[in-house]
């Protein structure tokens, strides 16, 4: 009976838990054994419509799902706010935008706050796609040159029949058509697939159709986690993070 009490506990934590799922990868470790490390607790709920559950090949994708905004310009705006824009205001020693320059992991707490702040900017509400695999992005924010992850996850839109990504972390100085992710995350190289899901699917531990959403607290809560990890980097890559997390970022 008390085992059973502490399964219950566990998976009650796990239903109501915001931290996200590490999307890293260990060297030499496979999608499969990474996804097993990561996520031992939610899958005892055994739901299908988990992100990872309804996966597919690129090609079998439905973008029709994906909100058309209808004009490229318009989506480069939002991008260039999203990318450049001081969301986290109480951030020491100045205000922060979001953690592009820590591509190691915490893709899902930029996705969370991207699609927050894209909506409150009035903008049309976008879907988030995630990706699975043996993931592998070459970066110059790493101390490696790469950095390896068994999912990903990022806000899309599409323009007519062109699907893009807001990525930063991997492009920061556009938004990237999905061919232009696939390639870059690794999919020319490697079998991965890939889900959308509601904008406020958190992380593969998260419903993809119907899922709690965060409060914007706990979403900025998820990205301020990652403020010192992204500084430290910049440090360790014997770059200036005054100048590179203030006015001065390597993308203008």
């Amino acid at each position: 009976m008390r085992a059973f009490f502490v399964s219950l506990m566990i998976l009650s934590a796990s239903a109501t838990a915001v931290a996200g799922l590490s999307s890293i990868r260990h060297s030499g470790e496979s999608f499969e054994a990474a996804r097993q490390r990561s996520t031992p607790v939610w899958e005892l709920f055994g739901r299908n419509s988990y992100p990872d559950r309804m996966k597919k090949p690129m090609k079998e994708l439905n973008i029709q799902e994906i909100p058309d905004v209808g004009s490229y310009a318009d989506l480069e705006r939002e991008f260039k706010y999203v990318r450049d824009t001081r969301f986290i205001t109480d951030a020491e020693p100045f205000a922060r935008r979001l953690t592009w320059m820590y591509p190691d992991d915490g893709c899902y707490a930029r996705a969370e706050m991207a699609a927050t702040e894209l909506i409150e900017h009035h903008f049309t509400t976008p879907k988030k796609i995630f990706v699975f695999g043996n993931l592998y992005a070459p970066t110059q924010n790493a101390p490696g040159g790469s950095v390896s992850w068994w999912y990903h996850v990022a806000v899309t839109y599409r323009v007519g029949n062109d699907v893009y990504v807001f990525d930063p972390a991997i492009n920061p100085e556009k938004p990237v058509t999905l061919v232009e992710w696939n390639k870059a995350v690794g999919g020319e190289k490697s079998q991965v697939q890939y889900t959308i899901c509601s904008h406020k699917t958190f992380d593969p531990g998260s419903d993809c159709l119907n899922p709690r959403a965060l409060t914007e607290q706990e979403a900025i809560s998820e990205q301020k986690s990652f403020l010192s990890l992204e500084w430290n980097r910049l440090l360790d890559l014997d770059r200036d993070p005054e100048k590179e997390l203030g006015n001065e970022p390597p993308w203008l």
